[in-house]
């Protein structure tokens, strides 16, 4: 919401982390709502929030990475990765309803591995989106290591010895919510013209 009423005046980059928060904010609400009033029919969710995410922030490090074949290297792996999943999921339906450990994964460590990428780049400049790409990197991989290991029974599971790596998980979510508030308040100090 705070990157919304500051967005006058700011570039496309900013845009697309403003339309990544507000899209997730949506969903992450919508999941939580169906989650309530169906405990466990919320998992189709779980392939908008991926699949947008990746869209949008693959859009984002297009702009902010500096080397011109690494910019181009984002846009073949994101028509790469959408071609796939799309077979995928005509190829078998059913995944629908299930979490997709080749879709968190791919997206995931594309992301993370842009990110990186990122702060290499930036290594000695002005860290504008330092903080975002950060609690990117620290919450992708935190959730990657949950849900690749095949712990989605753990997450969901009611039982209390399993609810460590629930807490593990929404900690790291909630560091990724402090340094985007971070990022928004050097954003907002810093005139970014379109």
């Amino acid at each position: 919401i705070l990157f919304f009423y500051s967005r006058k005046g700011k570039d496309k980059i900013y845009l697309y982390l403003m339309l990544y928060l507000m899209i997730q904010f949506v969903v992450e609400l919508c999941c939580n709502i169906i989650g309530i009033l169906y405990p466990n029919e919320n998992f189709f969710l779980s392939h908008y929030y991926f699949i947008i995410q990746y869209i949008l922030l693959s859009f984002f490090f297009s702009n902010v990475l500096l080397n011109p074949f690494l910019k181009k290297l984002v846009y073949i792996n994101l028509i790469l990765v959408l071609l796939s999943l799309g077979f995928l999921y005509a190829e078998i339906p059913s995944l629908s309803w299930k979490f997709n450990n080749y879709e968190i994964g791919v997206t995931s460590l594309l992301l993370i591995f842009y990110s990186i990428i990122y702060f290499y780049e930036n290594i000695s400049n002005t860290y504008i989106y330092h903080y975002f790409c950060m609690g990117l990197t620290f919450y992708l991989t935190s959730s990657c290591l949950i849900f690749l290991t095949g712990n989605t029974q753990l997450v969901f599971s009611a039982e209390p010895v399993y609810l460590d790596i629930w807490i593990f998980n929404s900690l790291f979510f909630i560091l990724f919510q402090i340094l985007i508030f971070k990022e928004w308040k050097i954003l907002k100090s810093h005139s970014v013209e379109v």
